[in-house]
């Protein structure tokens, strides 16, 4: 979708579609699923009871509703800017250079922080309030694939194509599209 109808790209990269494949199947399908269902239940104890609750109860549970704000601030402001972000940038570089260079990774990372935070931020704070205040444990992961797809269709149009091809393109750099053109 990033590459045919954002784009406006003749050809499909296949590099580009296996490398957010696979980062899909094993980032956010995988270790996401450890952090937000075994891993946060465990930090968050009181979460499944929490989420068992009718929707206008929780909403009246100040102490859930702290939890919710603790989840997202952990999500956000530690698990993706520490973790997330230093992961799909050194596995970008695996696929694009064929080897792993993590100070390389790390660098770009740093470049693009600022951007591709904001952007992460615009669209998972929200959605996570809600997954977090909202959704049942069962429900967690797929409704994170759901929001992830746009996501991620998001994010590949910002920073799937290899740098050294858009620059030999002569393409400027992505620039992140304000909310109202979203």
């Amino acid at each position: 979708i990033a590459q045919l109808y954002v784009e406006g790209r003749s050809e499909l990269d296949l590099r580009r579609n296996a490398m957010f494949g696979l980062w899909g199947l094993g980032y956010l399908g995988f270790v996401q699923y450890m952090i937000y269902v075994p891993g946060f239940t465990r930090l968050f104890p009181s979460v499944p009871a929490f989420v068992a609750k009718p929707l206008a109860e929780r909403l009246r549970d100040r102490a859930g509703q702290r939890t919710v704000l603790l989840q997202v601030g952990l999500d956000q402001f530690v698990h993706h800017p520490l973790l997330l972000f230093p992961c799909f940038y050194t596995f970008k570089g695996l696929i694009e250079n064929g080897g792993l260079d993590v100070p390389a990774a790390l660098a770009k990372y740093r470049e693009n922080a600022w951007e591709d935070l904001r952007v992460c931020w615009g669209i998972w704070v929200p959605a996570f309030l809600v997954n977090f205040s909202v959704c049942p444990l069962w429900a967690r992961v797929p409704f994170v694939a759901t929001i992830s797809f746009g996501f991620t269709t998001y994010f590949s149009f910002l920073r799937g194509a290899p740098h050294a091809a858009r620059k030999s393109r002569g393409e400027a750099r992505p620039r992140v599209l304000p909310y109202e053109e979203w």
